[in-house]
């Protein structure tokens, strides 16, 4: 039998969060079964919304998330930004980048390749807040069996 959505998310919870919360303040929240099918940005808002985070309504950036997605617009491009820059500083190096791409790779496994669909609150170097913190990154990816936010904060 194969690894259920809560499994397979507490074991990237196990494996990754401790190093994430090494330079940043790093949250993981999610929720198995929701099944919704609406708009990426309906569904990212009611997601983080449930957990007391704003809603951003369109601004959500709704990334590339097919298995052989490339470029700046792909879900596993983003997500390597985010993980290998310090989010305060991002000229300095967070995690190396093979652990970037790595853990990146990781968040996406969570999803159904052929459903999934992941969004970022942050494009280009601008974001939109979804928290109280001076810096976030934040990504909300989801299918039709598991929705996740992963949210990355300033220390």
């Amino acid at each position: 039998m194969t690894e259920g959505p809560n499994e397979a998310v507490e074991q990237f919870r196990t494996t990754w969060l401790p190093r994430l919360n090494n330079g940043a303040a790093t949250l993981l929240i999610h929720v198995e079964g929701e099944g919704d099918i609406a708009p990426h940005a309906v569904i990212a808002d009611n997601f983080v919304g449930e957990f007391g985070y704003k809603r951003i309504g369109f601004n959500w950036e709704l990334l590339d998330a097919t298995p052989d997605a490339h470029g700046p617009r792909s879900a596993e491009h983003q997500l390597v930004e985010a993980l290998s820059k310090d989010i305060a500083n991002p000229s300095k190096q967070w995690l190396p980048e093979e652990s970037a791409r790595a853990c990146s790779k990781e968040f996406l496994a969570l999803f159904d390749p052929e459903d999934r669909t992941v969004v970022s609150n942050r494009y280009d170097g601008l974001w939109n807040p979804i928290s109280k913190a001076p810096n976030e990154w934040a990504f909300v990816g989801f299918d039709r069996q598991l929705s996740v936010l992963l949210l990355i904060t300033e220390d």
